[in-house]
């Protein structure tokens, strides 16, 4: 990575047919953004201080309808007429409507460059019991994953210019509430969202992704997990994968990962 990060990590729960899986079959699942437990995360918002001018109205209203065919013709005119209600529309109906297109054809990874994150830990892994993936930022795709911004308010999207570039900034922007796990995602496509997806991203077949074969390159068990279950499991579908342990320190709030 340009960032020079070696490590990037992903917090889950221990689940022992998903940790079979992940060796066996060589891949992670990647999360469905309606299933993001942060309400605003990866929902649009437009720009609409436009709307004011009559032709740009006509020509958002043309493209806000593309993305909602339901509505009747004589809607448009409505619209037209109306600056104020076309506005409210706009960030409703119609950010529900790219809302569902963002959800059809998005898949997300989860990373950040810290193992040892107490928060992470509790609130992604199962209270500590659970596991984290260790991979190598040097690989293909981990590499590739995008640093998430922080921001007060979610980027504006222009009506008229709706692409993937564009939305691609709400996928990796949100809340400075969320600083603390100095997020990375890797985006990736539905295999069956596009008729013809875009090449410069990896693409997920029933939310799967096959990483490289040498990407994964440890496992870590929580301060509260059943480590020998752990690495019984990891020995059985993946001798040689190194099992580490996040260790709680006795006398100040931090942990350690210890081989």
């Amino acid at each position: 990575m340009e960032s020079g990060i070696r490590r990037l990590y992903h917090y889950e729960k221990f689940e022992a047919g998903n940790l079979e899986d992940t060796p066996v079959n060589q891949r992670v699942h990647f999360s469905n953004p309606k299933n993001f437990n942060d309400p605003w995360d990866c929902y649009p918002c437009f720009d609409t201080t436009r709307v004011a001018d009559p032709g740009c109205r006509a020509r958002c209203i043309r493209e806000a309808l593309q993305l909602s065919p339901a509505q009747p013709e004589r809607y448009e005119a409505k619209l037209q007429g109306d600056k104020k209600l076309f506005a409210e529309v706009l960030q409703t109906e119609f950010r529900d409507a790219v809302r569902n297109v963002i959800i059809k054809r998005w898949r997300i990874y989860c990373l950040t460059p810290h193992s040892d994150n107490r928060l992470m830990w509790s609130h992604y892994s199962d209270k500590h019991r659970g596991i984290c993936l260790e991979f190598d930022a040097g690989e293909a795709v981990i590499g590739g994953a995008y640093q998430v911004a922080y921001s007060d308010a979610p980027p504006a999207l222009d009506i008229l210019a709706i692409s993937d570039p564009s939305v691609f900034q709400i996928l990796v922007t949100k809340s400075p509430d969320w600083c603390y796990e100095n997020e990375y995602r890797i985006l990736a496509r539905d295999g069956v969202a596009d008729d013809v997806p875009p090449q410069f991203l990896p693409i997920t077949d029933k939310d799967f992704l096959l990483p490289p074969p040498h990407a994964l390159t440890a496992i870590i068990a929580g301060c509260r997990a059943n480590i020998d279950k752990i690495k019984a499991l990891v020995q059985k579908h993946a001798p040689g994968l190194p099992v580490k342990q996040a260790v709680q320190a006795p006398d100040r709030y931090s942990l350690s990962i210890k081989d």
